[in-house]
C-alpha cells in the first residue's frame, strides 16, 4: 500500500462522499439549540461536524471530553480551557466561578453567558459526550440548553444518547438527532468513493462491504486501503475485517513506523492530554519524532481548534494493548511529566492523578495546597480514593499526607472516620523521634483537629477547640512552619458557631475562639487576625448595642486588612453595612458596599463572588428592592454539609429574598428542615422570627404568639433582640398583636421595647430607602392620600396635632394615629426630618 493513502487528504475523502448530505442535515439542525450526532466509533462523526463549522463564521468551542471528566472539577478545567482560546475573560469569569454543581452556581452561570454578546450565533461542541455518565456534569449540559445565547447551539458527538429528558425536548422542539443510519454509507456513496481511489469492485463486492460493515466508515476505509493486494473483498478481507480489526492495525500501520514511534504512541496512551505543548514535552522537542507522529494522519490528526493531537479511539486501544512494552521508568517519567504539565495548565484532578501513578505523593501534596481550604464534594470524593490506594511510606514519609488524608474526610462529612484517624496519627507522630517531619505533622493534625471541633461544638456545646490550636503552637514552637503552609480557617455565616441558647453559651465559645484566635495568628502568619474582634462585636451586633459593636469591626477590619485576611475584611465590612442600616446611615452604608466591592480585584480571595452577592442581596432586601438580587440567590434552597458551610450563608440571603416575595411555602420548608438539624444560635432565632411573621401575615395569629414566645425564649437568656428588631415594621405590628392578647406569656416590658425599637428601625431603613433612590436617581412612589396631605400640610405651617383635629374635625388619637402612618411612609425621624423629606418630594411648598 503506498504511503500517500496515509494522507489527511486521503483518509479525510472518504468522508467527502458524504458531505453535502451531512452538509445539508447539520445545516437543518443547527436550527436547533440541541444537536445530536450519535453513532459507534469510526463512523465519521467528528469529521462531519468538523467538515461543516469550518465552513461556518461563528464562534465555535470545541471540548474534547474524556473518562476523566467524570470528576465534575476536570470537567469544568477541561472546559474553561478550550473557552479561553476565544474568549479569555470568558474562561476567567468560569474560573472563578468554578464548575457549577448545584443550583446557585449553575444560575449565576447561566448570568455569566448572558453577560457576553459575542457568544450569540456560537456553537459550543462536546465531542465523546458517552464517555461521560456523571449526574452533575450531565445535568450541566443538560441544563444549558434551554439557556444559550441567541442563535447558539450545542452539538453533542456521542456514541450513544445522552442521559436527558429527550421526550420533554422534542416536545420542545430543541433537539434534533443525527443517528448512525445518518451517517452511514450508501451504496451510491461506496461506489462513488472506490471509483474515486481508482479501485475496481463488483456490484456484488460493494453490497457485500455495506452489508458486512453496515455503511461504517472506519471499516470501509480499511477495506478500501488493501482492497488492491486482496484476492477479493469474499475472501481474505472480510474474514480479517470481522475477526480481528487490530491485526490490520499491526500490518498496516504499527509494522511501518520506527520502534522510537512506537514507543512514544505507547507513551502516549498513558495519558488523556495530547495537547501540542505536552506533545512536544514528551518528545523532549524531538522535531524529527514530532514530524513522523504527524504522518499518521489516518488515525492521529492534528487539532487546530484545541491545539491538540487526536487518536482514533480504536487505534488508541490497539496502542494500549502494548503497554507492557514498557519499562517502568518510562511510565513513570511520562506520568511526571503529564503531571507537571496538568498542574501548570490548572488540571488540578488529572495533575493528582498522574503524581499517583507515578507515585510522586509529594508532589500531590503540593497540588493539595492549591485546591480550596473547603473541597468540592466531587473533588473530596476523587481525591479520598488516592489516600485510600496509597502505600504506608506515604503516610510515614510524605510531611502533611496524613493532613491531607484527615482534610478530605471533613470536607467529605464523614466525622465519625475523621475523628477516629485523628486519634490513629496522633498516637503514631507522638511516638516518632523528634524532628521537623513528626512537628509539622502533629501541627497539622491538631489544626484539622480545632476545626473539627470547632464546627462539632455546635452539636455537642462542647468549647474545647482551642486546645488542639494550642498543642498546634507547641508543635510550631519547636520546628516553625513557613505561613500558608496549612489550610485556611473556613468561613461560614457567622463567625461564632455556638448552637446552646443557655445564659453564657455565647460568651463561653467567644473566649474559647479568642484564644484559638491567637495561637493561630501568632504562629500561621495572621491568619484569622481581626476575627477575634469581630466575634466580640458580632454578638454585641446581636444584643442590640451597635455603637460598641461598631467600635470592634472596625478595628478588627483595620487589622484584617493588615494581614490580607479578605475574609475577615468582607466580614467586618458586612457587619458594618447591616451597623450603618440600624443606625439610617446611608453614607456609612454605601462606603461599606464600595470597599466590599474593590475586595472583588482581590485574587487571593477565593470566595469573593460568592460573599460579595451575599452582602448585596441582603442590602437589596432591605431596600424593598428583590429584583436587583443577583439571580442564583433568588432560587431553591441548596444542601449543605454543615451550617457552618458556605451553602449555608447564601440560604440566608435567599432566605430573605423569599420573605421579601412572600414566597412563603418554599422558605417554611427550608426552615422545617433546618429544625431537624444541627443549628447556630443567632440563625435559628432569625428564622424562629422570620416564621413568626410569616404566620401573622398568612392570619395564622395564634401560631404566629407561639413562635414569638419561642424565639424569646431562645433569646432572651443571652440578650439577643437584632433579629426581632431587624423586621421593622412587621415585628412592631406582631409585638402590637401580643400586647393587645391577654393570654401572651411574653413579658409586657419586653414586647414594649421589642416594639419601639422596631418602630424606629423602621423608620430608619425608610430613611435609607429614601436616600437611596434620590442618590441614584429613582424616581419615589410614595404616595399620600388626601387626608395624609392635608395634615402634612398642617404641620408644614406649624399647627398642632390638637388645633389639626380642630380644623379637620377629628378626634387627636386620629390625628396622631395618621401622623404614624406619614412618618412611617416616609421613613421620617422626627417633624424636621418629615418636613425635609415632604419638601424634597414636592408633598408640600
Amino acid at each position: 500500500m503506498s504511503t500517500d493513502l496515509h494522507s489527511v487528504n486521503e483518509l479525510r475523502s472518504l468522508f467527502h462522499f458524504k458531505r453535502s448530505r451531512l452538509n445539508r442535515l447539520l445545516n437543518e439542525a443547527i436550527k436547533y439549540p440541541l444537536v445530536v450526532v450519535c453513532a459507534g466509533a469510526g463512523y465519521g462523526k467528528t469529521s462531519a461536524v468538523r467538515d461543516f463549522i469550518e465552513e461556518q463564521h461563528n464562534i465555535v468551542v470545541w471540548v474534547q471530553l474524556s473518562e476523566r471528566d467524570n470528576v465534575g472539577a476536570r470537567f469544568w478545567e477541561n472546559y474553561v480551557h478550550a473557552v479561553a482560546r476565544y474568549n479569555q475573560s470568558f474562561a476567567n469569569a468560569l474560573t472563578k466561578l468554578g464548575f457549577p454543581d448545584n443550583d446557585d452556581k449553575l444560575s449565576h452561570y447561566f448570568q455569566i453567558v448572558q453577560e457576553y454578546p459575542d457568544l450569540v450565533d456560537s456553537t459550543l461542541v462536546f465531542d465523546d459526550f458517552h464517555l461521560v455518565n456523571d449526574p452533575a456534569v450531565v445535568n450541566f449540559v443538560e441544563s444549558s440548553v434551554p439557556h444559550l445565547p441567541t442563535g447558539s447551539s450545542i452539538i453533542l458527538i456521542s456514541r450513544c444518547l445522552p442521559g436527558f429528558n429527550l421526550a420533554g425536548l422534542i416536545g420542545k422542539d430543541q433537539l434534533f438527532v443525527i443517528s448512525e443510519n445518518d451517517l452511514r454509507f450508501v451504496d451510491t456513496e461506496l461506489a462513488s468513493y472506490f471509483a474515486q481511489q481508482g479501485l475496481t469492485a463488483p456490484a456484488s463486492s460493494l453490497r457485500a462491504i455495506l452489508l458486512d460493515t453496515d455503511g461504517w466508515a472506519f471499516a470501509i476505509n480499511l477495506i478500501a486501503r488493501s482492497f488492491e493486494q486482496a484476492p477479493g473483498y469474499e475472501g481474505y478481507l472480510r474474514n480479517a475485517m470481522k475477526t480481528n480489526i487490530f491485526q490490520l492495525m499491526e500490518s498496516e500501520i504499527w509494522s511501518k513506523i520506527s520502534e522510537r514511534l512506537q514507543l512514544f504512541l505507547i507513551r502516549l496512551s498513558l495519558i488523556e492530554h495530547l495537547s501540542v505543548d505536552l506533545i512536544d514535552l514528551l518528545a523532549t522537542g524531538d522535531k524529527e519524532l514530532i514530524a513522523e507522529l504527524e504522518q499518521q494522519n489516518a488515525y492521529i490528526r492534528l487539532d487546530t481548534y484545541i491545539s491538540a493531537y487526536q487518536i482514533h479511539h480504536l487505534f488508541l486501544e490497539f496502542i494500549r494493548q502494548k503497554q507492557d512494552l514498557l519499562s517502568e521508568q518510562d511510565k513513570q517519567q511520562t506520568y511526571e511529566i503529564a503531571a507537571a504539565w496538568c498542574d501548570r495548565n490548572g488540571f488540578k484532578i488529572d495533575a493528582l492523578s498522574f503524581y499517583e501513578k507515578a507515585a510522586d505523593y509529594q508532589a500531590i501534596i503540593r497540588v493539595y495546597f492549591a485546591l480550596p481550604t473547603q473541597l468540592p464534594e466531587d473533588i473530596a470524593r476523587f481525591a479520598i480514593g488516592i489516600f485510600d490506594r496509597a502505600p504506608a511510606n506515604a503516610f510515614d514519609e510524605v510531611e502533611f499526607f496524613v493532613v491531607m488524608h484527615i482534610r478530605t474526610l471533613m470536607c467529605l462529612g464523614r466525622w465519625p472516620e475523621t475523628s477516629k484517624y485523628l486519634q490513629k496519627y496522633e498516637q503514631k507522630f507522638l511516638q516518632l523521634p523528634d524532628s521537623d517531619f513528626k512537628n509539622h505533622s502533629l501541627a497539622g493534625i491538631y489544626y484539622c483537629w480545632g476545626i473539627m471541633r470547632t464546627l462539632m461544638c455546635t452539636v455537642d456545646d462542647t468549647y474545647d477547640f482551642d486546645i488542639y490550636y494550642a498543642k498546634m503552637c507547641e508543635c510550631l514552637a519547636l520546628s516553625p512552619l513557613e505561613p500558608g503552609r496549612i489550610a485556611n480557617h473556613p468561613s461560614g455565616p457567622w463567625i461564632s458557631l455556638v448552637g446552646s441558647s443557655e445564659s453564657g453559651a455565647p460568651q463561653a465559645f467567644n473566649a474559647a475562639f479568642i484564644r484559638a484566635t491567637e495561637h493561630v495568628s501568632q504562629n500561621l502568619g495572621g491568619a484569622m487576625t481581626g476575627l477575634d474582634d469581630l466575634i466580640q462585636g458580632e454578638l454585641l451586633f446581636y444584643q442590640g448595642e451597635a455603637r460598641d459593636a461598631e467600635s470592634y469591626m472596625v478595628k478588627g477590619l483595620e487589622r484584617a486588612r493588615e494581614h490580607r485576611q479578605y475574609d475577615t475584611v468582607h466580614r467586618a465590612l458586612y457587619y458594618l453595612l447591616r451597623i450603618s442600616i440600624s443606625q439610617g446611615n446611608y453614607a456609612k452604608a454605601k462606603a461599606a458596599l464600595d470597599e466590599m466591592h474593590c475586595l472583588l480585584d482581590e485574587d487571593e480571595y477565593s470566595a469573593r463572588f460568592i460573599t460579595y452577592d451575599i452582602s448585596t442581596a441582603w442590602f437589596y432586601c432591605t431596600l424593598g428592592m428583590p429584583d436587583l438580587v443577583p439571580e442564583w440567590l433568588r432560587e431553591r434552597f441548596s444542601s449543605y454539609g454543615h451550617v457552618y458551610f458556605i451553602e449555608n450563608f447564601g440560604n440566608q440571603a435567599k432566605a430573605r429574598y423569599f420573605y421579601m416575595t412572600q414566597n412563603f411555602p418554599t422558605l417554611l420548608a427550608y426552615i422545617d428542615e433546618q429544625k431537624r438539624r444541627e443549628s447556630i444560635l443567632f440563625g435559628r432565632i432569625e428564622m424562629l422570627v422570620v416564621e413568626a411573621c410569616i404566620y401573622y401575615q398568612m392570619k395564622n395569629r395564634s401560631r404566629a404568639l407561639a413562635l414569638l414566645h419561642e424565639a424569646y425564649q431562645t433569646a432572651s437568656p443571652n440578650s439577643i433582640i437584632l433579629p426581632f428588631v431587624g423586621l421593622g415594621k412587621d415585628m412592631r405590628t406582631l409585638t402590637a398583636a401580643a400586647l393587645r392578647d391577654p393570654d401572651c406569656a411574653i413579658p409586657r416590658e419586653w414586647l414594649e421595647q421589642i416594639n419601639r425599637k422596631s418602630a424606629s428601625y423602621a423608620k430608619r431603613k425608610a430613611h435609607i430607602i429614601s436616600e437611596y433612590k434620590q442618590a441614584n436617581g429613582i424616581a419615589s412612589e410614595v404616595s399620600l392620600t388626601q387626608r395624609e396631605l392635608e395634615i402634612v400640610t398642617d404641620l408644614s405651617h406649624g399647627l398642632s396635632r390638637r388645633e389639626i383635629a380642630i380644623s379637620h374635625n377629628l378626634s387627636v388619637n386620629t390625628v396622631k394615629m395618621v401622623v404614624g402612618i406619614i412618618y412611617d411612609k416616609l421613613g421620617a425621624e422626627n417633624l424636621a426630618d418629615l418636613i425635609r423629606i415632604c419638601t424634597e418630594l414636592r408633598l408640600v411648598q
